[in-house]
């Protein structure tokens, strides 16, 4: 299985007010070799969706969002070949879900499509923690966290979960003293981020942080799936190819708003 996600940037953009609009390029890009599953976060309607869900229905995918002006969502797609979609759209099943399947408190940006894949039922979720990095400390953040945290640990079925988690984990993610973010999660689930300090190793760069200059990994993939091989990489490479950048690079810690500013996170299951 083949994953790809990716933080486009939108920032729950108001097209008419700045002009800003769901690119071409970027549903483009994210296809390419139509992977089994797409994850787009900070995905806000907006001017262009009409040619995003006009691509994904020509490569044969299934496509949901959880999104509304000005308000950050996931937009989730799945090959129609990959995956059985009998159970997912039985009405009668609670299987498309959004923040309302979490706790009430912090909720973060989620949302979840139960599917069937090799006979068992596979909870894909795409998520983000709304809060900054650098207001890591404050209620909302810890709110955000506690909910998803006590909701992955609740899953019996099989999960990946990926997204932005607005959390940079090197060397704490089973270490519960230090972990104040997903403690319960991390006891059930593996935690899949490029290499730390390897290559392009990170996926945003914060303009506020000035450890590692400001590089970061706040995109992850997180899963209860064990006994396969499972790897995963930052992808830049979009960077150098569009025109939009300029003379941008991966390492800058300012990007165009409206655009990209995460690497793609492309992760195989195998």
């Amino acid at each position: 299985m083949d994953i790809r996600e990716w933080n486009i940037g939108m920032a729950a953009t108001i097209p008419s007010n700045k002009g800003y609009e769901l690119q071409p390029w970027i549903i483009n890009e994210i296809t390419k070799g139509e992977p089994d599953c797409i994850v787009l976060t900070e995905f806000a309607v907006s001017k262009g969706i009409d040619y995003f869900f006009e691509t994904l229905e020509k490569k044969d995918y299934h496509w949901f969002i959880s999104a509304t002006t000005k308000q950050n969502g996931i937009l989730l797609a799945l090959k129609r070949s990959t995956f059985d979609f009998s159970c997912t759209f039985d009405y009668k099943k609670s299987t498309v879900k959004n923040t309302e399947a979490l706790e009430k408190g912090g909720l973060p940006d989620f949302l979840e499509v139960v599917v069937g894949w090799e006979e068992k039922l596979l909870s894909i979720i795409g998520t983000r923690i709304r809060v900054d990095l650098d207001e890591g400390n404050n209620n909302s953040w810890r709110g955000e966290f506690a909910s998803l945290d006590s909701y992955l640990a609740s899953k019996e079925n099989t999960v990946i979960c990926v997204g932005d988690f607005n959390a940079f984990w090197p060397g704490i993610w089973k270490n519960k003293s230090k972990n104040h973010t997903l403690p319960s999660t991390s006891d059930k689930y593996f935690l899949y981020t490029p290499s730390f300090n390897e290559g392009e190793w990170w996926s945003y760069v914060n303009p506020k942080v000035t450890e590692y200059g400001g590089k970061c990994q706040l995109d992850h993939l997180i899963t209860n799936i064990s006994g396969r091989e499972l790897k995963v990489n930052y992808d830049w490479s979009f960077i150098e190819e569009r025109p939009e950048y300029k003379s941008i690079k991966a390492e800058d810690k300012y990007k165009p708003s409206g655009l990209p500013d995460h690497a793609i996170l492309k992760a195989t299951v195998s």
